[in-house]
């Protein structure tokens, strides 16, 4: 018997929640063969061949998307979303005036949806010009007043270099050091100090001759501490707003590095075209403060970012005459640990910036880097690797001391210690269960540092005699520690930056050793597996 009009219906239609549950789990590429296969069945089922395009799209495949989006609306597909594909695919392909014509239609049927409005804010100037950009913006506007509406056209303006036309919550910013801005005011810096030098040494590494280890002085910058007046921050930004319109950050604006660095965790920038850059304020909730200090940025969850860029700041700082009646604004959401660390370093009250708000400061005391020391650097990047971040060995020696001065330096107790890494989210050691078993049998306690409070961390290596550790930022502690600590780091057998690091506890005297995986990387934050036979002879080669 044939089968009927209605029966067919029913059929297809029973493919709609399979089909749309792989879709929400994100189990893609079989949405896509059972949208294949049911559009061989029901080659007039509308909604089918609206989803084979929506997945076709997310594949890139635009072309092909573009095809079939335009099937299912000869077939009489009412879903908003075949207008959106069609003009994300046609988009793709750089067909500008078509991707016009079905984003407008998009738009009206998802009016608060902001990625048809805005890719027809873009659409319309790629296809006709900037003018006709700006009327497209100021009719999408009027229907949907969202931040990303507004950042869709500040875009195209800034790349159009209209700078002066930006909408309220963009700001086109060129970028400037504090002291080049300092300067043009015709101002002086309130401080002023001597250059870093940045002591820069290979670690020895087990197993291999020690006669190719670089070594050298590297110059850091000249050090300063000064006061801004009526500047922005922003909480997690590196980046200080100054009422003038500059946007002040020593490291983007370093002329020999600063073009290589990259920025993705800087969610303010929006984009950025040589000396300037494009700030999305208008996210910030704006609220005001007197005088403050600035310890807050892009990275300052991380550890190993906090004690160089941070609290490295603290002895530049306290030259300045005004720091210690100030309140010192950090981020929020930072570790216990970190602000347990700043508050035992000085006795300033501390402020924290939630997420999303910007502190326009009436006097923002703020110092100067050691050196050049990026979160990111951008691929290809010409930055020798002694340039890439370094630790001067009196910042450190300054903390050192600080603690040392709060908590007391008792004798070593005799403990072996190893750091695990096991909840860490990258760089982790592969064979972790398996190294952390074998020195647990020769008597090592296996620690966990992100458990413990930043007190208890400075008592755990004051106590210990050795110290196994995979590559990671709870080594920088070891300078609390005696100097006769036995500091082993398990690392890639790329160093990256450990012979900044060891240049440093070198001079504050220390020695560590590295014992490498036996495979290349080439990534910072890759995981690496560990050989256990030469950890273990590398333990043996300890001096008693």
């Amino acid at each position: 018997m044939e089968q009927q009009p209605t029966d067919l219906a029913a059929d297809a239609q029973s493919l709609r929640g399979p089909i749309a549950n792989l879709v929400n789990q994100g189990r893609l590429k079989e949405a896509k063969e059972q949208c294949a296969a049911g559009r061989l069945r029901f080659p007039q089922d509308a909604w089918l061949a609206t989803m084979q395009a929506y997945v076709l799209l997310i594949f890139g495949e635009s072309k092909e998307a573009a095809t079939v989006a335009s099937e299912a609306l000869s077939l009489g597909s009412e879903d908003p979303l075949v207008w959106l594909v069609l003009g994300a695919a046609h988009r793709n392909r750089g067909r500008h005036e078509d991707a016009v014509e079905a984003l407008a239609h998009a738009h009206l049927d998802f009016p608060d949806r902001t990625d048809a409005a805005t890719m027809l804010i873009e659409e319309t100037a790629a296809a006709y010009g900037v003018e006709r950009g700006r009327k497209a913006f100021e009719e999408v506007f009027e229907r949907l007043p969202h931040q990303d509406v507004t950042m869709s056209w500040a875009k195209l303006l800034f790349g159009a270099g209209l700078d002066d036309e930006m909408p309220s919550g963009a700001v086109s910013a060129a970028i400037m050091s504090v002291p080049q801005w300092v300067a043009r005011s015709g101002a002086a810096l309130d401080w002023l100090g001597e250059r870093e030098v940045v002591q820069v040494e290979d670690p020895p590494i087990f197993g291999e001759p020690p006669k190719d280890r670089f070594a050298a002085s590297v110059p850091g910058y000249v050090t300063y501490a000064t006061t801004l007046r009526d500047a922005t921050i922003f909480a997690k930004s590196s980046i200080i707003l100054t009422a003038d319109g500059a946007a002040l950050n020593d490291t983007l604006a370093d002329e020999r590095f600063g073009r290589f660095v990259d920025i993705p965790h800087e969610t303010l920038v929006a984009a950025r075209a040589g000396e300037r850059m494009l700030l999305d304020t208008g996210r910030y909730q704006f609220v005001e403060i007197d005088s403050a200090v600035m310890l807050s940025g892009a990275a300052s969850e991380h550890f190993g970012h906090w004690v160089p860029e941070y609290l490295c700041k603290l002895p530049y700082l306290e030259h300045h005459p005004r720091f210690a009646e100030l309140p010192i604004i950090v981020d929020s959401g930072m570790p216990a640990q970190h602000v347990e660390f700043l508050s035992l370093l000085v006795p300033n009250r501390i402020v924290q910036i939630p997420a999303g708000v910007a502190m326009r400061c009436g006097e923002l005391l703020v110092a100067s880097p050691m050196t050049f020391f990026p979160v990111h650097m951008t691929p290809n990047h010409e930055v020798p690797p002694e340039n890439q971040g370094g630790v001067a060995t009196g910042c450190l020696r300054f903390i050192q001391e600080r603690i040392r001065d709060r908590m007391g330096q008792p004798e070593p107790q005799g403990r072996k210690l190893y750091l695990s890494r096991k909840n860490s989210t990258w760089r982790r050691l592969l064979n972790e269960d398996e190294i952390g078993a074998a020195l647990a049998e020769r008597g090592f306690e296996v620690v966990y540092p992100e458990e413990m409070s930043f007190t208890e961390q400075v008592r755990m290596f004051q106590s210990a005699d050795v110290v196994v550790a995979p590559n990671g930022s709870s080594v920088v502690n070891a300078i609390h520690a005696s100097t006769d600590l036995k500091l082993v780091v398990l690392s890639q057998r790329s160093l990256f930056n450990w012979r900044t690091f060891n240049g440093c506890m070198r001079e504050l005297g220390y020695d560590m050793t590295l014992v490498c995986s036996e495979a290349g990387n080439e990534e910072k934050h890759s995981n690496y597996a560990m050989p256990l036979a030469t950890l273990l002879d590398a333990l043996d080669s300890l001096p008693p």
